[in-house]
Parts: C-alpha cells; structure tokens; sequence
C-alpha cells in the first residue's frame, strides 16, 4: 500500500507535499502584496486641510493654552505650538519647563518681535505669513528663537533678495543680525552690498556711527567699490576721530589703519599724510610712520622686485575696485560701439602713478544677455614683456547705483596674448552703464 503523503524528491532533495503549498501560498501573497503597492496611490488635501486647522488661530474654541506677549494675550492650542516648534514642545511638555495644570504662559519678546507675533503664531496654523523689509527682523528673530526651521528660511530668503545692490538700506540694517545668528547666505548678501556702494556709505551720515565690527569687516573686504584709497583713507580718519570714541583712538587706530592699502595712493597723497595733523597725534604717528614708510618702500623696491626676488601678494599692496582707475565705460544701449576697438591707457607697472602712459585697445561684443570684452596690452603697458593685471566690470542702473561687479583674477598679458571677459547681465533692464577698471597688480 502507498504513502498517502509521499515526500517529493525535488533538485536532489527531498521535499513534503505540505512544504510545496506553504511556497505557493507565500508565493502568491507577495505577488498579490506587489499588485497593490503599484496599484496605490497617495491622495493629498493639503488645502483643506490648512485651511480647517487655520479656523483655530487666536479662537478661544477648544484652546489648552494662552501665550501673553507684552499686553496681548493669544488662544493658543498645545498640538500646533508644538508640532511647529520643538521649543515649544519644551514648553509645552516637559515637566521640568512648564508648570503643573499651567494653561498661561508670559513670553519676554522684544518690541520687534511684540509687533510681530500675531504673524509669527498666524504662520504656525497657515503656513504663510505677510512679510515687509520693516517686519523682516522681528519675524526672524521668532523664527530663530523657537525654531521654526521652515520660516526661518523663508524669512532668509526674503531678506536675502531684498539686500541685494542697490538696496544698501536694508544690507546695513540687517548685517549685524546676520552675523548675531550665523546666517551666512544673508551675511554674504549684506556685506556684498555694502562693499559695492561703499563709495556712497562713506558720505553718509551714519558713517561716523558705525561700530567697530562693521568697520573692521568693510576694511577687510577687497570688493569694496571706491573712489580711491586716499578716500577711504580720509573716511577712517574720520571715524577714528569722532568724539565719540576718543578714549579709543589708540586702540582702534592700530587695529585698524593696517587694513588700508596706504602702497595703492600717489606720493602726492603719502606726503599730504605726512604732514596732516594726524600724524602729528601720539595715538597714531608711530603707526602711520610704520605704514607710510612701508608704502614708500613699495614704491621703492616693486620696480626691481624680479631681480631682487621680492614678492607682493599681501593683500595690504594690491588694489581694490577703484573707480579713479576707470579707463572705458559704454552706455549698454549704445550699439554703435560693438566691434568697434577703443584706446584707453593705464600707469605702466604695479606702482600707482598720475602718469597713464601704459596703452590698451578694447573691443565690446554682445549676444542677448551675455557681453564679451577682449582686452589686449600694448608694449608700453608692460614691464619685461608682461602686464599683471586684474579686471573689473562695474554695471551701474539709470540712477548710477552700482547693481552688479564682475571681477576676474590676475592674469598675464603681453604682445602675444589678451584677457577676454565674459559678462552675463544680471539684470538687462535696469543695467545702464558698464565700467570696465584695469588695475596692474604686483606679484
């Protein structure tokens, strides 16, 4: 008589019938559990969603918490605080912050932030919020403060836009908040701003009140666009001297007067320096002394600086943006000058000079939104057969703010090779005015 379950001899091994039906079912479990993963699909009411949790703000209706800000007081509700916020989940939540059966909390908020808070608790039901440059600050203080992730980038964001050139304004105002919270898209932003209108920061008002930090990062800056060293020179003096910070002068004045580049200014500027009152003040002389005596040794030893094997890369002997070393500037609407080569001349040699004897022809090209400059030196602009130069494009809007600066590292030109530049505009309608700088550099 046979076996009623006989084993199966299967690849070799041997195998019950059982075993071969669990196979098939799990087989076709995973089948049948692949067909419905295709088949799903995730369904969203994102809108109604916000729109039922936003009928709660500020509703006293099934509120379990008031939040007192300065003299005003909110229905608040425990889930959305914290699920916004890990804060106020702390809060909220933890045994160690909040107070047994508390149903208020008093929040200490700046003025700023007062003004603003009915936005900011708004936004934690909305997910949107009403933004100005004058709320921006108070909105990314809260952001910051409670850790609100997702409006404290788009607050950043916000700002970042608005503090680009020619809103210089707004960079100032929001600079030292940038650097207080470490935002460094926003720090970025700000400090570019400033230091392309830095010629007009200087003829403020506000410019004698600046403090120390912001100073000392502006001088450290080499984009700065302006119309001279000795300018700039003369705006720290000022500053220095204000009777407001007088106790300080010695202090401030050694930390700072290294940062100018007193080796980019003419003699005639040096000798002025020499015998201005300044120089004559204990606080200062000896390290004007130091720093004049410095740039003439410049001056002195730059000529010969191959033979002698000497090198000046510091930053202290290399020039800024100067718009005093301008040699060509095109309306952009002007047609007429592409293709067309222009003659313009530079100081020979990296040591700034009055005399412009070095010659240059430049031609324009465009296509759409994209300029192409080629620049090419002539003999009397070189020393040894070469010219070291850096290249600057300044574009200026209709009211001659400076909204966009192109700069290209040191490159070395000589009778058998030019620099080209490519320039993509940023903004064609407001661009108005190119400004092309040539500044000879040391190596």
């Amino acid at each position: 008589m046979s076996d009623p379950n006989p084993d199966l001899e299967v690849a070799g091994e041997v195998v019950s019938p059982v075993q071969v039906n669990e196979d098939q079912e799990n087989k076709t479990k995973k089948m049948e559990s692949q067909v419905q993963e295709e088949e799903s699909h995730i369904l969203r009411d994102e809108g109604n969603f916000i729109e039922d949790v936003s009928k709660f703000y500020n509703q006293e209706a099934l509120s379990d918490v008031k939040l007192k800000v300065g003299e005003e007081v909110y229905h608040a509700h425990k889930f959305v605080l914290a699920k916004s916020s890990d804060v106020f989940r702390t809060m909220l939540y933890e045994s160690r912050w909040s107070q047994e059966n508390s149903s208020e909390f008093e929040l200490s908020e700046s003025i700023e932030c007062q003004i603003v808070f009915d936005k900011f608790l708004r936004f934690l039901y909305t997910a949107e919020i009403s933004i100005r440059v004058e709320t921006a600050v108070g909105i990314l203080c809260l952001a910051d403060k409670y850790n609100v992730i997702s409006l404290k980038s788009l607050c950043t964001m916000y700002m970042v836009e608005n503090s680009k050139s020619p809103r210089v304004r707004n960079a100032l105002s929001w600079y030292a908040w940038a650097k207080a919270l470490g935002l460094d898209d926003l720090i970025n932003q700000c400090a570019k701003t400033i230091a392309w209108n830095a010629d007009s920061l200087l003829k403020l008002e506000e410019w004698s009140s600046m403090d120390f930090d912001f100073v000392n990062d502006m001088l450290h800056n080499s984009e700065l666009v302006v119309l001279s060293e000795h300018v700039l020179y003369l705006a720290l003096v000022a500053w220095l001297t204000d009777e407001q910070r007088e106790d300080s002068l010695k202090v401030n004045a050694e930390k700072l007067l290294p940062l100018i580049r007193f080796p980019q200014m003419l003699v005639k500027q040096l000798y002025k320096i020499e015998h201005s009152d300044i120089m004559e003040r204990e606080d200062c002389k000896d390290i004007l002394h130091e720093l004049v005596g410095n740039a003439y040794r410049y001056r002195s030893l730059c000529p010969s600086q191959t033979e002698l094997e000497l090198s000046f890369t510091d930053p202290f002997y290399m020039p800024r943006n100067y718009i005093d070393l301008t040699v060509d500037s095109v309306r952009m609407q002007n047609t007429l000058r592409f293709g067309i080569q222009v003659d313009v001349r530079t100081y020979a040699g990296p040591v700034p000079c009055s005399l412009r004897e070095g010659e240059w022809k430049i031609t324009y090209r465009k296509n759409g939104d994209c300029w192409t400059l080629q620049i090419f030196c002539h003999e009397s602009a070189t020393v040894n057969g070469e010219a070291r130069v850096q290249a600057a494009v300044i574009i200026y809007n209709d009211e001659e703010k400076v909204i966009q600066v192109e700069q290209v590292p040191t490159y070395v030109c000589s009778r058998g090779n030019h620099l080209g530049l490519n320039i993509n505009v940023d903004n064609l309608a407001d661009s108005k005015l190119m400004a092309l700088l040539l500044k000879p550099v040391p190596k």
